[in-house]
């Protein structure tokens, strides 16, 4: 049987996952010979449910988590969780996350779209001096079976996720998790990783001077041509060029002049607000989105190769005001721009 807490029960509705992290076990277990369907019908899952979008009672699952974990391998959350990743993210989820003119941008876009994966999950960012520790848990539910299996592998997919800003092999210095001991695989799979047991939250730390890198375009899925449903077209004047590209384009042209309203760029695509609005939301943007990430990405350019005084690549992106611009370049990728310069150039 499901394990039910006395807070969940409370709850008018019960806690739920969507069915994609199921499969992501399910699938390893097949994989492995695992009798699937006798562990699914033990605590009342779906055994014909394919659809990675459905939602299932998230206990239920933690229950089938720790059956299998006891009977199959103790280290199952972090093996599932290094070998799928960001494969059981739904697509509108990773586009918005990749999208991301910086790493911390792109989590805090995370940390707001979690509803659509889970419910009850606590997930933010907390700051250190140097560091950001990405951290998430299930408040009041820590000792249900299945709990640490599930934060195990929710790691592993955050892991995944950060890699595609700073690279397939990057390994953060710190990992915090709620469980009282290491397994060993883990170990293995993040050498020279400090990793603090008993911990409050799950967490990762990463470093102040990677938060304002962007993902490489050879190695977003968003371009990816495997990926239709992901697919945009390369930012090249042509045939192919894309609505988003165009109003990049003609707004990059007017940053110098200072903020440009919605109705401005509207007026500047020929077009009204509210179909730049839906056109806009087709690319999962909104229009505040492609201003900060224009006028960041353009800052950040400016900062890392030329010379120019703050205030004055402050003005080229359309801030009067210099504390405006640095609160703008610290919000997207929580450095200073003199400490963004300073990261770039190096």
């Amino acid at each position: 049987m499901a394990y039910r807490t006395e807070a969940a029960a409370k709850k008018s509705t019960p806690p739920l996952l969507r069915n994609a992290h199921l499969m992501a076990f399910e699938s390893l277990l097949r994989q492995r010979g695992a009798p699937v369907e006798r562990y699914l019908r033990r605590h009342g899952l779906p055994v014909l449910c394919d659809d990675p979008d459905r939602f299932l009672p998230l206990l239920r699952i933690w229950s089938f988590f720790d059956d299998v974990a006891r009977n199959e391998d103790p280290q199952l959350g972090w093996l599932v969780g290094a070998h799928v990743g960001d494969q059981q993210l739904n697509a509108i989820l990773l586009r918005k996350f990749e999208t991301a003119p910086t790493l911390l941008q792109g989590m805090r876009r995370l940390m707001q779209m979690v509803s659509a994966e889970a419910t009850d999950i606590d997930i933010g960012i907390h700051e250190r001096r140097d560091d950001v520790l990405v951290y998430m848990h299930y408040p009041g539910l820590r000792e249900v079976p299945g709990y640490m299996i599930s934060q195990a592998y929710q790691l592993g997919l955050f892991l995944d996720l950060i890699r595609h800003f700073l690279g397939r092999h990057w390994v953060p210095h710190e990992i915090g998790i709620e469980s009282s001991s290491v397994p060993s695989m883990v170990e293995e799979l993040f050498p020279d990783c400090r990793i603090l047991t008993q911990q409050t939250t799950g967490y990762i730390a990463i470093q102040r001077s990677s938060l304002q890198r962007a993902v490489p375009p050879w190695d977003s899925k968003v371009g990816n041509a495997d990926n239709p449903l992901l697919s945009e077209p390369p930012p090249v004047l042509g045939s192919d060029f894309s609505y988003i590209d165009s109003l990049r384009a003609v707004l990059g042209s007017y940053l110098s002049e200072g903020y440009q309203c919605e109705r401005a760029a509207a007026e500047l695509m020929n077009t009204s607000v509210r179909t730049l609005s839906r056109r806009l939301s087709s690319y999962d943007y909104t229009y505040g989105m492609l201003i900060d990430e224009l006028r960041f990405n353009t800052a950040k350019e400016q900062l890392q190769n030329s010379n120019e005084r703050i205030g004055d690549i402050a003005h080229n992106v359309g801030f009067d005001d210099q504390g405006d611009f640095s609160r703008m370049i610290r919000r997207l990728s929580g450095l200073t721009p003199s400490e963004l310069r300073k990261v770039a150039r190096s």
